[in-house]
């Protein structure tokens, strides 16, 4: 849909015109070297396709951040169900190594037997741990960062100003961050209404944005909403060129 919005902006140009230049004189009639018709109808046909892809981008964004929170939960969820896990375990050791130390010292007291039994565990996870570490040291440090994609992305908007208490500042968005991801908009593939047109169509929805500070990268989530100020972001984003 991208490239059928483009080849028709390309064609608009042809006419010699953009969306925004007047097609009528100044006493009100058609302006005679062109043709007002056809540009019409061009400029019909980029706003109807521009909004359809703004609509289903704006739909994709929210299926996306609603992915993201379903596979935060479902790894939260994991994460509780391994430290029962790892929880029983290690009870079911101590339960062991109690008995036999009972068994194996009948002259040890029952505190006595447990406190070794949970001792001797102690150090068993850590050496485990220690183990675990040494080898798959080189293997952590290759962990994929979640932001790995962006790094060598150009930003390609600046926060000229943020005004306080805008959806703008409770997003965390700072004076002199630069954007590189707004939406499903970047540097490759924005164009003047793109920006415009996901935050029309994301009001009350958040969107995903990736901004560089001070050389890192941090990834933000914003939600378009009105607010005491005008607009629906309450900052100022500059183009870079």
């Amino acid at each position: 849909m991208e490239e059928t919005i483009e080849e028709l902006r390309k064609e608009l140009k042809t006419k010699r015109v953009g969306m925004d230049d007047p097609l009528v004189d100044r006493d009100g009639f058609p302006r005679a070297e062109l043709d007002v018709h056809g540009i019409r109808i061009l400029r019909n046909k980029i706003i109807r396709k521009t909004n359809d892809h703004q609509a289903i981008m704006g739909k994709l964004e929210e299926y996306m951040f609603k992915y993201h929170e379903l596979l935060k939960k479902e790894g939260e969820a994991r994460s509780n169900q391994k430290k029962k896990i790892a929880q029983n375990v290690v009870k079911d050791r101590v339960i062991e190594l109690h008995k036999k130390l009972l068994e194996e010292n009948p002259s040890m007291t029952k505190a006595e037997a447990l406190q070794k039994a949970l001792d001797t565990v102690k150090r068993e996870a850590e050496a485990k741990t220690k183990k675990l570490g040494t080898e798959n040291g080189s293997k952590d440090k290759k962990l994929e960062d979640p932001l790995e994609q962006f790094k060598a992305m150009d930003s390609f908007l600046l926060v000229a100003k943020v005004w306080p208490g805008s959806p703008a500042e409770r997003s965390g968005l700072r004076l002199e961050d630069t954007v590189v991801k707004f939406g499903s908009v970047n540097k490759a593939n924005q164009n003047s209404d793109s920006l415009k047109q996901i935050v029309m169509h994301s009001e009350d929805k958040p969107i995903e944005v990736v901004i560089r500070r001070k050389g890192e990268l941090v990834r933000l989530v914003l939600t378009p909403r009105k607010w005491s100020g005008q607009g629906l972001l309450g900052c100022y984003l500059k183009p870079i060129h």
